[in-house]
């Protein structure tokens, strides 16, 4: 007798919303795009500056798993939503990005970082171009979560916009975006031959000319798992921050052996996912460092989910810690 399996409803609206509509929650290019209005960046270039989205999509992310899982799953009341969406997204609208836009935080704070990452590249020499509305979602949770037949198509549709910038490396502020464009698609698209690299690379490239910090508040390294693990970027942190004359801390867990911050489990087991983001901060502020430092948008959502409302800690994305040196 066959098993029907079915995939929980989380995973299929976001398998569904890539596929469809270019990012996990069916966003419009110009809501991705928007921080961008006022930087005036061309369209074509030879350094294609690439958000996937992943930045500016992470809180509505996050409040989709909250809504989903606040419901039993089984429940009729949960079955009517769910038909409901369904019946809402035959209309034009989707109604799980209508219910995560009301209770979406942070969306300031994460759709700045990548306008301050812009910022700073410009700052320090590089001529970057964008694609705006055309952006595409890198793909990298079809990958992660086992999609690939649907990762073959999706790859194609984000590799035309690339080859509408003309450009010839691209940088990546996520490092799952830069896995899976550096690792994915070359086995999926022919003469897929840019060079990819990480936001952390090229600011460590130019880092004899970044501005000195000078904040009287200690420093602890969070090391994310694909930038330390599978791209194998650790010193470069460090390299940055020593440059800049910032003193900082080792968690007992570091690098290569740093401990996951929780991320990965959120779709599926977010209370899991809290416990391990609520471990990874005590590991972390056993060093009683005063700002938590990370690279990763994920990482950066995940552990500030997993802190508790009396824990003082700052817990910044390189980005944001940079940006204060080219403030002043």
């Amino acid at each position: 007798m066959a098993v029907e399996i079915k995939l929980p409803p989380v995973l299929e609206i976001i398998r569904g919303n890539i596929v469809k509509n270019g990012n996990p929650l069916a966003l419009k290019g110009s809501e991705v795009a928007a921080w961008a209005k006022d930087l005036k960046l061309s369209s074509q270039g030879d350094l294609l500056f690439y958000t996937g989205g992943e930045y500016q999509l992470l809180p509505y992310i996050d409040s989709l798993v909250s809504t989903m899982t606040v419901m039993d799953q089984g429940s009729k009341v949960f079955s009517f939503m769910m038909g409901a969406r369904n019946l809402i997204n035959k209309t034009g609208i989707n109604a799980e990005k209508i219910y995560a836009s009301v209770l979406a935080k942070d969306r300031e704070r994460f759709n700045s970082i990548s306008y301050k990452a812009a910022v700073i590249l410009q700052k320090l020499g590089y001529d970057l171009c964008y694609s705006g509305d055309k952006e595409l979602y890198s793909g990298a949770l079809l990958t992660e979560l086992g999609f690939n037949i649907d990762m073959q198509t999706y790859a194609h549709k984000v590799s035309k916009v690339f080859r509408e910038s003309k450009a010839k490396t691209i940088v990546c502020l996520s490092p799952h975006a830069a896995e899976v464009l550096k690792f994915v698609y070359p086995k999926l698209v022919q003469d897929f031959n840019y060079t990819i690299k990480t936001f952390v690379e090229l600011i460590w490239e130019k880092r004899s000319n970044l501005p000195q910090i000078s904040l009287n508040k200690t420093v602890v390294i969070h090391d994310s798992c694909r930038l330390a693990r599978e791209m194998e970027i650790t010193e470069e942190l460090r390299d940055i921050l020593n440059s800049m004359g910032v003193s900082f801390q080792e968690a007992s867990s570091n690098r290569q052996w740093t401990t996951c911050c929780g991320g990965p489990n959120k779709l599926l087991y977010p209370e899991l996912s809290h416990t391990i983001a609520a471990r990874r901060i005590n590991e972390l502020k056993e060093t009683d460092a005063d700002i938590i430092l990370t690279s990763c948008p994920y990482c950066l959502a995940a552990l500030l989910g997993g802190q508790t409302k009396d824990d003082n800690t700052i817990i910044e994305d390189l980005i944001e810690y940079l940006y204060r040196g080219f403030e002043a």
